[in-house]
């Protein structure tokens, strides 16, 4: 809206005189102020020339009544205001960007149904080569012709899958999700591929609202403001960009009637926020912020009212004429009089164009063919609806000869004259184009809107700085939004800093402390890299929020990525510094204020750079299973390989070279030598030989157990020890910080590369994928043919002996509080009513008047606020059973993605029907409803999500969301628009069969935003709400809606006419829409009404008349099925949804047989010496990180389908009990074969084995742990209210399983507080003493030369004589030759036993610890159905 963005008029602003238009380029400092008086003149001169011209136009152009403008005083003023801006804006040397749009012989191929197989267990093997089979290629749209020029609307009209959407998308040049786009699409005369460099000024503003949820709307838009400010030369004279900001922000509220909702969050599906109708128009004011010259609105009048819709239609024209924008829009259900607003009308079905010409020519052209339009039908229905056989009407004498397929339609249309005249003035408007150049300045025009830092050729408004810096606070917006995480990820900062500092607490600076030391620093490294993982998850969050911005050419998605990182900074530098700060003092660590520097400062070099690997991982992968599986691997690598477990010098060839890439090894190294440079450990009483024998009387024949130690001295130096040990140079501390910040930095890199390159949301198209051998055949006419046939017949035979057993549902006094910041807030406002049987109930009423919340409270769905009033049905109170025997179609359209349409159909049917109706008639029915739904040929259709790309489209969503409640056979329907996003036929349909439901005795209500004429004489009686909740009517609505009508006209709203709309008339004269108004305090009229004292007279009767009225005898039973049924048929489900999702199924195989293989080759067949027997250690101690992984894998897993569990729940689908138990068993034989893959893969390789016995139970221990694993997953998922909450929660958890397991810290070591409860409560505990016994039992160690400390006995002694009375308090290990007389060698340990026994660990528990563990598996399943239980029910 760039000249939306350049001025505000308001008779005070100075500009420049109008001679100097030509030439103010050169003159940066204008006389404003001489000619601000001539420019008032000019300004009223011409407002008043405007409004003539539109008076003038308006009678030419009949839009509603009788030649009446349809422009309202607000209108007016902003057209007003808009040609007084496009003025100033030529005045200060403007150019106007006019760019029409010429399409010619445009045919788009995607890809075609047959090739699109539904993804599951099996699809890794056969996925090769599907992509490159051209023989399954479909063409969406096929050699489309038109044009738009500039200042002049195009309207779209369509079924579903006519090609609408496919048609906006290649208009805004969006290609990339298609295979092929042929033909030429020119912008101006700008060819696509040129136009490519300008992205930003031919947008595409998708049917559904993407938006951050916890931004306000003050927020959200401020963001997209600082976005597109212009550069200082297109902004008047003086006009900071905060004033520009301020001013734009006040027009597009003011616009679009959401002033008082600037500071409410926008919401989305989990998260209130704004109504639907107020999200819609928030897409819609961030799409006209992005100052684009072509834009493409697909279906955005979906969720408003009718009034609502008008105005932004107006809003639309107005803007179009003014700025000379090109405007291309596809409507369902547009009414007449915004249909009459645009220019010219394109007509597509099944990607063929047949009608394009202007509005006026569009219905004689159709009743010429030989159809016929019935009386107060809309002319876009009637357009529409001539392409469905079981709508059009054919005028009599033209039986068999009108067309019938896609193919016939557009055969007829190429040979009409209209055709040849559209493709005259097509020719005419292109010569018009090439002659004027309009390029030219649309460049220049572009160029000039930069900022000064912009790089011109680029397809942004603002510098890359600029980008960042509104990401930036957008991003702490965002943070700061979601106060209660923040703090929790302190909290568990400086919790867990407490427990680490208290499991190493005071090392000493003896032998003892150089090990524990490296263990502590480790530990440290290990708690960054586990809290950074948070981030992965948060990678695939809002994506398509990105894809849409990015397509607004708002911000380069490397802006985005560098503002994440400015953002982790201060976050990651608290982190860090929290816990330092704790940790650091009571580890032990030197006392010194640089060492405690440089360890803060390696430490948040090592956060950040393990934060953005992890977000790279998320951004270089399509799903988050692929890139969780691809952490895991490499982050046991980085564990591995940092030169901590496995020392360089044991490094095998084959992976040595990782650690040169790792930056876990570059950290290790310099917190080492940060820490050990210049520190030297005492060594006096642990001096092998020990004991007071040798300490008093050899001193000078005893050497520390310290690498790089001398005989006969007792203090070793840190440098030393860290050269000898683990071959670390003290003297490359910088060298390996700075390589760790360089890591960093590269990580950035490759993050801002790949959120260019990349774009995994398939730019917002969805693509559908079916069963295999199910697909149906596309654009085949003979099959078109036999769908059509299947259609009609389904309608003819639609039944009318539907037996229902419906009631009399009444409300009384209802009233609804919820709490807000500044205290409670009333939605709802004393409303009442009933519905009956044989009765439709219409709810009407503006957006955001609470016609939502009305039908929440009345169905129960409601979960906070306060509920006055009551409800009953027959008279009765409602019972348990209510919200089974309800139908609840919601507005937002949930289902789960893994299910195809059939399935998740015959689902609700199993589930919701009565017992006793048999499978096949639940079944007969189900194929009923999608016959009547025009979804057969869906059935087999994956159901999938519009975040993947993958699946139905939104308008289909809608029609199965009608369908799951339909084929319930529910007695009491609530439907919450079912008709938004449907065209006008779909819509028919949907009325129709609901009304056959309602005269076959369903009593229901349907919110309904829109309804044309037709639409709304089906409905009986109206429930009209005003704005805070408030009723202005309820009563019947009358034969051509006369009684209803007559109740306005009483109360001082003109007559309604004949051809007018009744439901726009009624919103119209209540003032609802933008700037809708009206005199009349119309819930006051109704309370003084006499129809409203009737209706308290009637609930009174129904009360007390219809109690028992229904009464059957039989108990009321809160689900339809028993427990065992719902068991069964949900583990059933889970069990498919789990086989379709390879991404995380498949994924954890391939991530544990790479695990498996990198970890038995890291300690490839392993021998018997005593540090290949502590490796054996090591092998258990990381194969217990790959468990604790799966609990990251199984996190978003549960999060995602306890979401579904909960709308199912809320429509009493299956309790909860099932949901847990399916939840955990699905996941048991996917771990069997995981724990198998890792076995098989690690066992041999590293040389484990012993025999079949230690085998055996290696494999069966290792699979209760997995078990344990993702049981304790999914319980922390069920205890946590979000992914992020349990992001931060996780990493607190799981050090208790590293810290007090007995491998890291021996028991004794522990302090007594741990050691007395956390070490026996930890599962890892008996995982690790049941298998590192059974690993180690039969381990005969043999000592290598250089694993023996070597010392010579004094002089005439052997080496057995010297040592034989330390053999008698030893606890470990021998001497390897008793008979030498010089360097003797020592071995640490004699057999592995003697390794576990100084931990108090025993080979006889190993049954005692699986029981133990089967038990910890046992209490997390119970804690999983606790937990589910009392979450069952969403927050709304």
């Amino acid at each position: 809206m760039e000249e939306v963005e350049l001025t505000n008029i308001d008779g005070n602003k100075p500009t420049n005189d109008n001679n100097n238009t030509n030439n103010n380029n050169n003159d940066d400092h204008p006389d404003v102020e001489a000619s601000t008086s001539a420019f008032d003149a000019m300004a009223k001169d011409l407002e008043g020339q405007s409004e003539q011209m539109r008076l003038q136009e308006e009678k030419r152009r009949d839009i509603e009544n009788g030649g009446e403008s349809w422009e309202t005083e607000e209108d007016f003023k902003l057209r007003s205001y808009f040609e007084n801006s496009q003025r100033m804006h030529e005045n200060i040397g403007g150019k106007p960007k006019r760019m029409g749009i010429s399409i010619r012989d445009l045919t788009v191929v995607g890809r075609g149904a047959d090739v699109s197989v539904i993804a599951d267990m099996l699809t890794p093997f056969v996925w090769f080569g599907s992509f490159f089979t051209p023989s399954g290629w479909s063409k969406k749209s096929n050699q489309v012709n038109g044009f738009c020029k500039d200042g002049e609307m195009l309207l779209v009209l369509g079924r579903p899958g006519a090609g609408c959407s496919t048609l906006l998308r290649v208009i805004s040049n969006q290609r990339k999700s298609y295979i092929d786009v042929e033909g030429k699409v020119t912008y101006g005369g700008i060819p696509a591929e040129k136009m490519a460099r300008y992205r930003g000024e031919a947008i595409y503003t998708p049917e559904e609202d993407t938006h951050h949820p916890t931004l306000t709307v003050r927020e959200t838009l401020d963001f997209t403001l600082k976005c597109k400010t212009p550069s200082e030369k297109m902004r008047l004279p003086d006009e900071t960009k905060r004033n520009f900001r301020t001013k734009m922000f006040d027009l597009l509220l003011k616009m679009f009637g959401i002033v008082h909702q600037a500071d409410t969050i926008v919401g989305n599906e989990w998260i209130r926020g704004l109504s639907g109708g107020e999200r819609k128009r928030m897409t819609i004011t961030e799409a006209m912020v992005s100052s684009a010259s072509v834009t493409a609105w697909d279906c955005s009048t979906r969720g408003l009212d009718a009034a609502s819709a008008l105005d932004y239609a107006k809003s639309l024209r107005i803007m179009s004429d003014t700025l000379k924008k090109t405007t291309v829009a596809s409507f369902y259900q547009a009414s007449d009089s915004i249909y009459n607003l645009f220019d010219r009308v394109m007509i597509l079905e099944k990607g063929r164009c047949i009608f394009f010409g202007p509005i006026d020519q569009a219905k004689q052209y159709f009743l010429d063919l030989g159809f016929d339009c019935e009386p107060r039908k809309s002319v876009p229905d009637f357009l529409t609806g001539v392409t469905n056989p079981q709508e059009r009407k054919i005028r009599p004498g033209f039986e068999g000869k009108i067309p019938e397929t896609s193919a016939d339609f557009e055969a007829a249309w190429h040979a009409s004259p209209l055709y040849q005249a559209a493709c005259n003035e097509q020719a005419e408007y292109e010569q018009q184009v090439a002659t004027e150049k309009p390029d030219i300045e649309f460049r220049q025009q572009v160029k000039a809107e930069k900022s000064k830092t912009t790089r011109k050729g680029g397809p942004y408004t603002t510098s890359f700085i600029t980008q960042v810096m509104a990401l930036t606070i957008r991003h702490f917006q965002i943070i700061w939004g979601d106060k209660f995480s923040i703090v929790s990820r302190y909290f568990s900062v400086i919790a867990q800093a407490f427990i680490y500092g208290s499991v190493f607490y005071q090392q000493g600076m003896d032998a003892a402390g150089i090990f524990t030391r490296g263990g502590c620093i480790f530990s440290t490294m290990l708690f960054n890299a586990f809290l950074s993982q948070g981030e992965l998850p948060m990678t695939f969050m809002g994506r398509r929020i990105l894809q849409k911005q990015r397509a607004y050419a708002m911000y380069r998605p490397a802006a985005f990525h560098v503002a994440q990182v400015v953002t982790d900074l201060p976050i990651i530098f608290l982190q860090v510094f929290l816990f330092s700060i704790i940790a650091y003092f009571m580890f032990g660590l030197e006392y010194d204020a640089g060492k405690f520097f440089v360890f803060c400062f390696i430490l948040i070099g090592l956060s950040l750079a393990c934060t953005n690997l992890f977000r790279a991982f998320g951004n270089f992968c399509p799903s988050m299973y692929v890139s969780q599986n691809i952490l895991v691997v490499f982050l046991i690598m980085m564990v591995t390989y940092a030169g901590y477990t496995v020392p360089y010098d044991k490094m095998h060839p084959w992976f040595q070279w990782f650690f040169w890439i790792n930056p876990f090894s570059y950290a290790f190294k310099a917190l080492m030598a940060n820490e050990f440079k210049h520190q030297i450990y005492e060594c006096s009483k642990s001096a092998i030989p020990y004991g007071p024998h040798y300490e008093q009387n050899y001193p000078n024949n005893r050497i520390c157990g310290i690498s790089g130690s001398v005989q006969g001295e007792y203090e070793v130096t840190g440098e030393t020890y860290l050269k000898s040990a683990l071959h670390f140079k003290t003297s490359d501390m910088a060298l390996n910080t700075v390589v760790v910040y360089l890591w960093w930095l590269l990580f950035t890199a490759l993050n801002m590369i790949a959120m260019e390159k990349f774009d995994w949301t398939a730019g917002g198209y969805t693509h559908k994928v079916y069963k295999k051998g199910k697909a149906p055949k596309m654009n085949d006419v003979q099959a078109e043919k036999e769908m059509n046939q299947l259609v009609q017949q389904a309608t003819e035979n639609m039944k009318d002996t539907l037996i229902l057993h419906g009631g009399v549902f009444t409300w009384q006094d209802i009233k609804y509080t919820v709490p807000v910041p500044e205290g409670t807030r009333l939605l709802l406002d004393n409303v009442e009513g009933w519905i009956k049987p044989g009765q439709m109930t219409a709810l009407m009423g503006a957006s955001g008047a609470g016609k939502t919340t009305l039908l929440d409270v009345l169905a129960k769905r409601k979960t906070i606020g306060t509920i006055e009033g009551h409800s009953y049905l027959n008279g009765r109170p409602l019972e348990i059973d209510f919200e089974r025997i309800t139908g609840y179609v919601e507005q937002m359209d949930v289902h789960n993605p893994a299910l195809t349409v059939r399935e998740s159909l015959q689902f609700s049917a199993r589930l919701r029907q009565e017992p006793s109706i048999s499978l096949e008639e639940k079944y007969a029915y189900v194929e009923r409803v999608l016959e009547m739904m025009e979804m057969k040929h869906l059935g087999d259709a994956l159901i999938g999500d519009l975040e993947s790309g993958v699946g139905i489209s939104v308008e289909e969503r809608k029609r199965l969301t009608i369908g799951v409640e339909l084929v319930a056979k529910p007695h009491i329907l609530f439907l919450d628009e079912p008709t938004s996003g449907l065209d006008a036929q779909s819509s028919y349909n949907i009325i129709k069969f609901i009304r056959k439901l309602a005269d076959s005795g369903m009593p229901l209500v349907c919110t309904i935003h829109q309804p044309s004429s037709v639409l709304f004489e089906h409905f009986d009686r109206l429930l009209l709400l005003a704005k805070g909740g408030k009723t202005v009517y309820f009563g019947d609505i009358g034969a051509r809606s006369k009684t209803l009508t007559a109740y306005f006209e009483r109360n001082g709203v003109r007559p309604c006419t004949e051809n007018e709309n009744p439901a726009e008339y009624i919103l119209e004269g209540i003032g609802a829409g933008v700037h809708g108004k009206s005199d009349v305090d119309w819930p006051a009229a109704w309370k003084s009404s006499p129809e409203c004292a009737a209706v308290h007279a009637e609930l009174a009767s129904l009360e007390k008349t219809h109690v028992a009225s229904t009464d059957d005898g039989e108990k009321a039973r809160e689900f339809a099925t028993g427990s065992m049924y719902q068991t069964w048929e949900v583990y059933k489900r889970m069990n498919l949804i789990w086989w379709r999702d390879p991404y995380y199924s498949f994924g954890r195989f391939v991530q544990a047989g790479l695990v498996g293989l990198i970890i038995g080759f890291t300690y490839y067949d392993l021998q018997d010496s005593s540090s290949d027997m502590l490796s054996r250690v090591f092998i258990i101690f990381q194969a217990l990180i790959l468990g604790i992984m799966l609990i990251f894998n199984a996190l978003p897993q549960f999060f995602i389908q306890r979401e579904y569990f909960r709308r199912d729940y809320a429509s009493k689908f299956y309790s909860w009990f099932p949901f847990a138990l399916s939840i955990v068993l699905v996941e048991i034989p996917y771990l069997l074969v995981t724990g198998t893959i890792f076995f098989v893969a690690l066992y041999w390789t590293a040389g484990l084995e012993y025999n079949s016995d230690t085998g055996f139970y290696f494999w069966f221990m290792f699979m209760m742990y997995l078990f344990f694993c993702v049981s304790f997953g999914q319980a922390l998922a069920a205890v946590c209210i979000n992914m992020f909450f349990a992001m931060i929660i996780v990493p607190l958890l799981i050090i208790f399983f590293f810290l007090f397991c007995g491998v890291m810290t021996p028991p004794k070591d522990l302090p007594t507080f741990w050691r007395s409860w956390m070490y026996p409560l930890n599962p890892c505990r008996y995982f690790l003493e049941g298998i590192v016994t059974n690993v180690l039992r039969y381990v005969q160690v043999k000592c290598t030369d250089e694993d023996l400390f070597k010392f010579d006995p004094p002089a005439g002694m052997t080496c057995g004589n010297y040592t034989s009375e330390f053999n008698t308090y030893k606890l470990s290990g021998y001497i390897d030759n008793p008979d030498a007389t010089s360097q003797c060698g020592y071995c640490t340990y004699n057999n592995g036993p003697e390794y576990y026994e100084n931990l108090d660990w025993s080979f006889d528990n190993r049954w005692r610890n699986f029981g133990i563990l089967t038990c910890y598996w046992v209490f997390n399943t119970a804690l999983v159905i606790l937990f589910v239980y009392l979450t069952r029910k969403a927050t709304r």
